[in-house]
């Protein structure tokens, strides 16, 4: 009942509106239907879910799939120019991949436009050395953290968002190398 109300203010706040939200697909895309369709209309509506990036994850997290989302080169690109803005320390903690040597970082990017309603913090995978990025990986998740890990706005959005959600989205994992999924603490 009270995601009902919740959905009704949101309706009510957000506007009335005429058309299709979502582009015309290709035949390989899934389509939202339904509670899905029009709640991935209203949230893309916020101004601040302004990428395409963000719109992409925030569509495959309605899916439901569950499937791990690999990034294009292109944002890639682009998180490599944005993350040494955020970053706030030099210190790196070594793991050990599959083929090479790596070392993580945790980088807040919340307040970026491009991927701050998108990927949140997100753990950074630099070459050995500590000067490259090679990968990154995070779970786009709706997850609840304890008091003081996120800022109070921020953990009621993905709260008050967790209990919106349709009921067959699923979390997955976001990141753009494969050797990023076998890394473990050295």
């Amino acid at each position: 009942m009270l995601r009902f109300y919740l959905l009704i203010f949101f309706l009510l706040s957000a506007g009335l509106y005429a058309g299709n939200v979502l582009a015309a697909p290709d035949s390989k895309e899934r389509k939202l239907k339904g509670y899905r369709r029009l709640l991935y209309g209203i949230v893309t509506r916020h101004p601040k879910l302004n990428s395409p990036f963000e719109r992409a994850l925030l569509k495959h997290y309605f899916e439901g799939t569950g499937e791990t989302y690999v990034v294009s080169s292109a944002d890639f690109k682009r998180l490599q120019q944005t993350v040494p803005l955020f970053t706030k320390s030099d210190s790196c903690i070594i793991l050990s991949g599959k083929q090479r040597t790596y070392c993580y970082k945790q980088v807040d990017l919340n307040d970026d436009v491009y991927f701050g309603w998108g990927l949140g913090t997100i753990t950074i995978l630099y070459d050995a050395a500590g000067k490259n990025i090679v990968s990154f990986i995070d779970a786009y998740d709706f997850n609840k953290k304890k008091i003081g890990n996120r800022s109070a706005k921020n953990e009621l959005f993905t709260r008050l968002f967790r209990l919106l959600a349709p009921a067959r989205s699923k979390s997955f994992l976001v990141t753009f190398e494969a050797d990023a999924y076998f890394v473990t603490p050295g």
